[in-house]
């Protein structure tokens, strides 16, 4: 799939990210840090210069391989990063992957993440005929609990050992989501 694709809700311009995303994506993950590192790890407020540009490096490759599709989200008003959405470990022989996303501090509450992870879907099934989407949080998370339900995602199970945080392997809630559930 070609890293130039992109697509438009009422507010949101997804793309994949570029280099001259650097200090947005540097600023919006610092200024998340307390919200968004109890639940991922390599969100803390030293993200720097280094860390920005590798993480844009590892999202362009996921492109170029096949082996993910993380989307950047930008509110089309002002330009500013929302958040990130991302398909990644795809595994083709099951046909399915993972949908995970973070939305910016300064922009939760708004409903982006369901419109970033509506897209996503879309673009996982529609376009690279996936069979199944996971998304897995920590049962603590609240907000992605009701991020999923508000998606329709079902409820699988508490698994063990699902994910993993800061080098620990973590219980995790397993929702899924198929085809059928966007009407396709």
């Amino acid at each position: 799939m070609q890293a130039h694709l992109e697509f438009q809700t009422d507010r949101l311009l997804l793309r994949a990210l570029n280099r001259v995303d650097a200090i947005a994506l540097r600023d919006a993950i610092r200024d998340s840090s307390d919200t968004i590192s109890p639940w991922l790890d390599w969100c803390h407020d030293g993200f720097d210069d280094l860390d920005s540009e590798a993480w844009i490096n590892r999202s362009r490759q996921g492109w170029l391989t096949g082996t993910s599709y993380e989307l950047a989200a930008f509110d089309l008003e002002t330009g500013a990063l929302v958040g990130c959405v991302y398909i990644s470990s795809i595994d083709k022989v099951a046909n399915l992957a993972n949908l995970g996303y973070w939305i910016a501090s300064c922009h939760q509450g708004r409903g982006f993440a369901i419109e970033t992870t509506e897209v996503a879907a879309t673009l996982a099934f529609s376009h690279l005929l996936l069979t199944r989407l996971e998304l897995v949080m920590d049962p603590a998370n609240l907000a992605s609990i009701r991020i999923a339900e508000k998606l329709g995602a079902s409820f699988e199970c508490k698994a063990r050992n699902r994910y993993m945080y800061d080098g620990e392997a973590k219980e995790g809630l397993v929702y899924s989501l198929i085809p059928s559930d966007f009407g396709l």
